[in-house]
């Protein structure tokens, strides 16, 4: 580690532009370890209540533990500067974090009604409030945002993303729908990339990510980072593939990786999240993580009905061990893994090497 390039993107030390994004539900301590070990330079908790920090909820305390080796990006939300800088209190006596996310984004009802979320975007006042609020703590203070909607929302995007940076935010990450879009239509990246020329250096990227092309045209438009959120569920080697295609260090046994030693990447993530997490949270996440596996392999969607009606691990694990051992003699081709070659990328890290 000791000779790895690093990039100064936030206020935060990483080795790549390829991050793992907070996912409700999906980005525990088990799974962020995967996505680190697959090589994500940085990894957020799941989007976290301030409120329920600061009142000491053992689920909400238990959501954000666990370091994985890579900066880890506490995401909180809540109503106003106040709860936010309780709850943000609360996490940091409870563990290490490299930076504190405030999400303005998450469109969902059960977030905005509670003026939380993308309800944000409608106060803008309070919202940078709570970026100056947070630079308290000593450590830099993002926020997520949406693109806004003219005559619905009080400032345009560049205008909202101008008084974040105003009020001290050390990076904005975009995403390219608007919060009455909730996950349906496209993401507006030409929206996003044209923050990025405007703010340079402090604008990164959510928001339609399946492919590595995807990453790129994001970095080659001027963003500092990508976030990988539901692609990274669809094809769980995205981020391998997107590092090794825009030419970063990858780890090369995930770019072609045979049929059992997919299957034991997944076994013993199934064991971890065990320990971590519980047997039930276990079973469904090996579930959800098998869907975006073994792409073109013979006998695999057979393989994802048998596991889908287990309900304990011991009977997952069992049918994962037996269609392993079938398949040491399956090869996984290079167009199976789904990785294409790609130029070497040209994007605004390659002045931010510390």
């Amino acid at each position: 580690m000791g000779g790895e390039r690093k990039y100064d993107i936030g206020g935060v030390a990483v080795a790549n532009p390829i991050w793992l994004a907070p996912l409700a539900g999906i980005t525990t301590e088990t799974y962020r370890s995967l996505h680190a070990q697959l090589g994500a330079a940085l990894v957020h908790t799941e989007m976290v209540s301030a409120a329920g920090l600061s009142r000491e909820n053992g689920k909400t305390a238990r959501m954000i533990g666990g370091r994985c080796g890579v900066p880890i990006v506490l995401q909180i939300f809540g109503p106003d500067a106040d709860t936010m800088a309780r709850g943000a209190e609360c996490a940091l006596a409870m563990g290490r974090f490299d930076a504190i996310e405030i999400n303005m984004a998450c469109p969902m009802p059960k977030v905005a009604k509670k003026s939380g979320g993308a309800s944000m975007l409608f106060f803008p006042d309070e919202s940078c409030r709570t970026v100056a609020d947070l630079k308290r703590f000593g450590l830099p203070v993002w926020a997520k945002i949406r693109k806004t909607e003219p005559g619905r929302h009080p400032l345009s995007t560049v205008d909202f993303c101008a008084a974040l940076m105003d009020a001290s935010a050390d990076l904005i990450i975009v995403h390219g729908r608007t919060p009455a879009q909730r996950y349906e239509g496209a993401s507006d990246r030409e929206a996003v990339t044209s923050l990025a020329v405007k703010f340079p250096g402090l604008i990164s990227a959510s928001g339609d990510y399946y492919v590595p092309d995807d990453a790129k045209a994001y970095l080659d438009g001027g963003c500092v980072s990508v976030l990988a959120a539901r692609g990274a569920m669809r094809d769980v080697f995205l981020i391998p593939k997107t590092l090794c295609a825009l030419g970063f260090p990858a780890n090369e046994k995930y770019l072609n990786m045979p049929v059992p030693d997919q299957i034991n990447l997944l076994a013993e993530t199934g064991r971890e999240a065990v320990r971590n997490e519980g047997e039930r949270f276990a079973v469904i996440m090996v579930r959800k993580l098998l869907s975006g596996m073994l792409k073109g392999i013979s006998g695999v969607s057979r393989l994802r009905e048998d596991c889908a009606f287990q309900k304990d691990w011991a009977s997952l694990e069992k049918i994962l061990t037996t269609f392993a051992e079938a398949g040491k003699k399956i090869p996984v081709s290079r167009s199976q893994s789904g990785l294409r070659p790609q130029p070497k990328i040209n994007n605004a890290l390659t002045s931010d090497i510390l």
